[in-house]
């Protein structure tokens, strides 16, 4: 007797079945894309809390946003996408959606959610949160146009 039905040892696993693959491509397209969302939504708090002040004070904290996308730009995010193109491009011709960045990356992005949603219910002045926010925004949103050229590059040609 057998306690149920006989499992064929070439079918698929559950988790198997529920891999979300996809060809490597669209890894730059999701990266792409998420990049250019946070960076927008980042933007837009930015904005609305720069709204309410005087136009010497919004220009001045709008530089210093400017200056902290540069840093961010270059010595953070920079690298970081190089990174995930590099690891994208070696990977297999399909992959898991989620593999457009490492699961390290994936430990930072929840400090930093972490971070901003404390940061925002914090009793710093939002005009002061603005400069982080336009920053770190504008830096994304830049960055982001890597995955973006990546992907139209990608089908220009081939890769496995």
């Amino acid at each position: 007797m057998t306690d149920g039905p006989v499992k064929d040892p070439s079918s698929p696993t559950l988790s198997e079945r529920m891999r979300l693959d996809v060809d490597y491509r669209w890894l730059f397209a999701i990266a792409g894309v998420i990049w250019t969302g946070v960076g927008v939504l980042l933007l837009t708090y930015a904005v609305s809390w720069l709204r309410p002040v005087s136009v010497p004070l919004e220009i001045e904290l709008t530089i210093a946003g400017l200056a902290v996308a540069v840093v961010f730009v270059r010595f953070v995010f920079h690298g970081i996408v190089r990174k995930n193109i590099a690891r994208i491009e070696s990977g297999p011709a399909r992959a898991s959606a989620f593999s457009f960045q490492g699961w390290k990356s994936y430990l930072v992005t929840v400090l930093m959610i972490a971070m901003g949603i404390a940061l925002r219910h914090s009793s710093l002045p939002k005009p002061a949160l603005a400069v982080m926010y336009l920053g770190v925004g504008l830096a994304l949103l830049l960055t982001s146009l890597l995955y973006h050229r990546h992907l139209f590059r990608s089908h220009q040609g081939s890769k496995k």
